[in-house]
């Protein structure tokens, strides 16, 4: 997070990977992939996406909306919200620039040197795009993101790090466990699918079979579901 954003935190606090956020109890709740403070009381979210869903932009707005939620339910005033930020790092280019780093904060259309300081900023990492102006460190970071390769002394660590969560059986069963609770997921939405295009079939037919016979004997709707013993209501 640090080379992506090139600055010095003295203390970053995980509060937990994979942080679900629900502040209402009929809102849409957010699961973040990982989500984090700084000493100064900060927060960020790290989000890796893989696939372009095309509604990045809608997410990031949605999750920032959330994440000052949780700041101010303890802090009761506007004034004591901390800064506010989403990374998305992206295996595609969610912009077709090829740029490596996009950021996102609120300027004037009329006079872009004028910045609403709302403590919010957005940033989209593409992991293959171009390196210009990008600092060394970062590039680092964003080569083994892509090519899972590491380069230097962080990458190393890191990738030793990945290596013995790998190695990690409770973390394993319970990824297994996930897998399976996915495919699970997977599987039912496939039947309900079917059920519903099913339904949806059997409506369609039954209101071609009223539409004939209100054209071919010249009566109403009521009439012909009438005579094709269909409750009125349906």
């Amino acid at each position: 997070m640090q080379r992506i954003l090139q600055i010095r935190i003295l203390e970053i606090r995980i509060v937990t990977p994979q942080q679900s956020i629900r502040n209402r109890k009929d809102g849409k709740g957010i699961r973040l992939d990982v989500y984090v403070r700084d000493d100064q009381g900060n927060s960020y979210d790290i989000e890796m996406q893989l696939l372009d869903t095309k509604e990045l932009d809608l997410r990031s707005r949605y999750y920032h909306s959330e994440m000052d939620t949780y700041q101010i339910r303890k802090e009761k005033k506007y004034k004591n919200l901390k800064e506010s930020i989403v990374i998305f790092v992206c295996g595609f280019d969610p912009f077709d620039e090829n740029r490596s780093i996009y950021t996102f904060e609120t300027i004037c259309r009329e006079n872009t040197d004028i910045r609403l300081k709302d403590k919010r900023k957005t940033y989209f990492v593409y992991i293959g795009g171009n390196r210009d102006g990008v600092a060394a460190d970062t590039i680092k970071l964003l080569d083994y993101f892509k090519t899972g390769e590491p380069t230097d002394e962080f990458t190393f660590n890191l990738q030793n790090r990945v290596e013995q969560i790998r190695c990690d059986d409770e973390w394993r069963e319970n990824h297994m466990t996930l897998e399976m609770k996915m495919d699970e997921m997977f599987d039912k939405g496939v039947e309900i699918g079917e059920q519903r295009g099913m339904q949806r079939g059997m409506a369609e037919t039954k209101q071609k079979l009223i539409n004939n016979l209100m054209e071919n004997m010249n009566i109403t709707e009521e009439e012909a579901k009438e005579r094709l013993g269909i409750c009125p209501f349906i």
